[in-house]
């Protein structure tokens, strides 16, 4: 049995980026940009300093400076990020740099343009710190600002307030950037956590659809459910991890759920004894079943009641679902022995499996049903064949035996004289030859059913063989046939068609009441029709399918008095198709009944 679909794998990865956080790695992008930025400015000023020949007088605070870009870059960010502790440390990396560039413009001892100080700040901002912390920064940025150019012994007032103005506004407008670009991300951020929740949904339902797949193909890769079941039963158990998976279908008759056999177990199908469990007894498979609610347990040991089926499995953790159709359940879906807990997501994916599951197993189990009962029904029939075969042999000796007997005591010379004994030797005669047609009609049925009528087929010319026929015919001249010279030649059996033009024709005789029996012929493509025609009472409507089948009388109350088992025009329609022919019946207009036989030309064209 074909193993499914192997080269398709549902996507992965979605799961892992539900759990990422655009922000937080936004922000340390910005610190990792920031830490080389400091550790630049760092090596720079130490190169100044050892220019400047005053490294002794400098040397603490760069080493404090440096040991605070030691524990700044080999700090574990993401994990700081996540409450306010990173929040501070970035504050007070923010503030270190501050009195940084504060002590590089005193030191420079020029007039100030503000640009370290606005860098300082742009980096906080840039980090996303909170509005308060920024709003403090930002006044200590301007504080000391203001503070260095103060120090400048050369500054004015027209100098303070053209460098202090121009200032603040660049501070308000890099706070204001700070909180566009933190909005701007909020939104992004929440774009892509909806985006990735999306696609991890759509990641669980491909996998949901991949299981449904695999169960489908193996649904419809047999066509008996003990080669359906174990196969089915593996893939449900392998789509959630699972090393045992059974079904037990509901019986109705001993109200039992009875276990299916096989049973899945660790990637083989193993062969189980009738086991079943009655629902007053506890157990889980009973509770699902009658509660239709699905149900978990990853810890057996710690059931209160006994559970027939799990202590027979031995399984630790079980998951049972209910195997639903429309609002009938019909059994359950029982997997079990996870190296994990089971999860409600498998709990999800069992029930996807387990409805179209159902609706097939339920199926082929009432198919196989059927089966089972017309192989036994076609035994029967085969059987009855049979029967009937041999017996009409049997009869048909010694019957001809009898109709010879008679026969001879109805010459003239043998002939009773008394009137009465002649009567009852005329009545033995007519009763043994309709005993006789019933025999041969038996036979003909047998073989029609069996496949085994022997078909010869002549080349016969149709207005010919039908004058023939009526001359034959015990009351031919009620009987009117208007020869067509466009109807030709037929391809067909003479024994066969003389059987079927005659069993209509006496059935005209028989139900066509007194008026006269019309025969018609006409050409149609490759085939020729021949018309049995009566004006009598026709048929009821009720009776127009089943005029064909065996033994119907279509007039009980009559066919007692004339005679007639139902099988003339059950084996007119089997001789006609033997030929390859066609019969059907369509009321007459005006009143009776019409049979139409269509007989292929074959090769049979031409004057003979």
């Amino acid at each position: 049995m074909p193993r499914g679909y192997r080269g398709y794998r549902p996507a992965q990865g979605f799961d892992n980026l539900t759990e990422r956080n655009m922000i937080v790695d936004y922000r340390i992008r910005v610190i990792h940009a920031g830490l080389i930025v400091s550790w630049v400015a760092l090596l720079l000023s130490l190169f100044w300093v050892m220019s400047l020949d005053i490294f002794r007088d400098a040397g603490a605070v760069l080493g404090g400076f440096t040991a605070g870009l030691v524990i700044l870059t080999l700090a574990p960010w993401r994990s700081m990020l996540t409450s306010s502790v990173g929040d501070w440390a970035i504050l007070m990396w923010s503030a270190a740099a501050l009195m940084a560039v504060i002590i590089h413009e005193v030191t420079l001892g020029g007039q100030t343009n503000g640009v370290g100080f606005l860098l300082v700040l742009f980096f906080a901002t840039a980090t996303l710190l909170p509005d308060r912390a920024l709003i403090t920064l930002g006044v200590a940025t301007i504080i000391t600002f203001s503070g260095t150019v103060f120090a400048a012994s050369n500054v004015t007032v027209t100098v303070l307030a053209e460098l202090l103005l121009p200032f603040i506004a660049a501070t308000i407008f890099v706070l204001l950037i700070s909180v566009s670009v933190r909005t701007q991300l909020e939104a992004t951020d929440a774009a892509y956590r909806a985006v990735t929740h999306e696609g991890a949904e759509l990641a669980r339902q491909e996998r949901e659809l991949t299981h449904l797949y695999e169960v489908s193909r193996t649904i419809g890769s047999g066509s008996k459910l003990d080669e359906v079941l174990p196969e089915l039963i593996g893939r449900v158990a392998e789509s959630v991890d699972a090393r045992v998976g059974l079904v037990l279908l509901y019986d109705a008759d001993t109200e039992h759920l009875e276990l299916m056999s096989p049973i899945w177990v660790s990637g083989h199908t193993v062969r189980a004894d009738e086991f079943s469990l009655g629902l007053d007894k506890p157990g889980v498979a009973q509770r699902v079943f009658m509660s239709g609610d699905s149900q978990i347990i990853n810890d057996t040991s710690q059931s209160s009641e006994r559970d027939r089926l799990v202590d027979e499995l031995d399984a630790h953790r079980v998951a049972v679902v209910a195997m639903r159709i429309e609002d009938r359940t019909i059994g359950v879906l029982l997997v079990g022995d996870k190296d994990t807990d089971f999860t409600d997501d498998d709990l999800g994916t069992l029930e996807s499996v387990a409805a179209p599951a159902a609706l097939v197993l339920n199926q082929m189990a009432r198919f196989e049903e059927a089966r089972s009962m017309n192989d036994r029904m076609a035994e029967l029939a085969q059987l009855k064949t049979d029967f009937v075969s041999v017996v009409s042999h049997e009869l048909r000796t010694p019957l001809t035996s009898i109709i010879g007997a008679i026969g001879t005591l109805q010459r003239p010379e043998l002939l009773p004289d008394d009137p009465r004994a002649q009567q009852l030797i005329e009545m033995a005669a007519k009763q043994a030859n309709r005993l006789r047609t019933l025999i041969e009609d038996l036979l003909v049925m047998s073989r029609i059913e069996a496949d085994s009528l022997p078909v010869r087929p002549e080349r016969i010319d149709v207005a010919a063989f039908l004058i023939e026929l009526i001359d034959a015919l015990p009351n031919g001249e009620s009987v009117t046939f208007d020869p067509v010279s466009d109807v030709g030649y037929v391809r067909s059996d003479p024994d066969h068609l003389t059987r079927v033009m005659t069993n209509l024709v006496e059935n005209a005789m028989k139900y066509g009441g007194e008026g006269q029996i019309e025969i018609a012929t006409s050409s149609h493509r490759n085939e020729v029709h021949i018309s049995i025609i009566d004006h009598g009472p026709g048929i009821a409507y009720e009776q127009h399918d089943v005029i064909f089948e065996r033994f119907t009388q279509l007039q009980p109350h009559a066919t007692r008095s004339r005679g007639g088992a139902g099988l003339g025009l059950s084996i007119v329609k089997g001789l006609v198709e033997a030929m390859d022919g066609r019969v059907w019946y369509e009321p007459t207009p005006g009143g009776g009944a019409t049979f139409t036989v269509a007989i292929p030309t074959g090769s049979a064209t031409g004057p003979p």
